[in-house]
């Protein structure tokens, strides 16, 4: 397999990016503002490496949007902000192909089910599934982790499972022409 470099990203604005590279201690750090400032953070590891990234997948539930009950114009603001995230993600998504690393989109349900996060039958609270993600990475790597890292390192951890593990899922996900760089 023909990488050594593994990148997991939480695209939310409070979210983060986590590199794992053998031998050296992860680095994380938060999702630039600035478009230009993520682009050269990508383009360094695609010039000294051979990354690949786990991309956590974003998409609108039928909830997000639902107008039919409450306040409309709170309702509105959410509607905006919810296109504002997809346009964001949707700019994500070309700064790495610009960089010519190869991706992998990860549903939510994928990454927190392989890691065996998810918790059947509880109804837990987003802060409290939040501070269990944050020890799990944690217990992981032995770093300290922070609220908005958590989810980058976890999304990163299971890229690495896929790797080793499940590589007939990855090749799936991967385009043909990016199947070429890494196997």
């Amino acid at each position: 397999m023909n990488i050594d470099c593994v990148i997991g990203i939480d695209p939310g604005a409070n979210g983060g990016l986590a590199v794992f590279i053998p031998g050296e201690q992860i680095k994380t750090v938060r999702m630039p503002k600035d478009i230009r400032d993520l682009r050269d953070f990508l383009q360094y590891y695609e010039d000294t490496y051979k990354p690949i990234v786990f991309l956590e997948k974003l998409s609108v539930r039928t909830d997000d949007i639902d107008m039919s009950q409450g306040d409309r114009k709170k309702a509105m603001g959410k509607l905006f902000r919810i296109q504002k995230m997809m346009a964001n993600y949707e700019h994500l998504k070309a700064i790495i192909e610009s960089c010519n690393i190869p991706y992998v989109m990860v549903h939510p349900f994928s990454w927190q089910t392989k890691l065996n996060l998810r918790l059947k039958g509880v109804k837990e609270e987003k802060s409290d599934r939040k501070n269990r993600y944050k020890e799990k990475a944690e217990e992981l790597y032995k770093i300290k982790a922070t609220l908005w890292s958590a989810d980058a390192i976890l999304i990163m951890h299971f890229g690495r499972w896929a790797l080793i593990n499940d590589t007939k899922w990855l090749k799936q996900q991967l385009p043909q022409r990016e199947q070429i760089k890494i196997f």
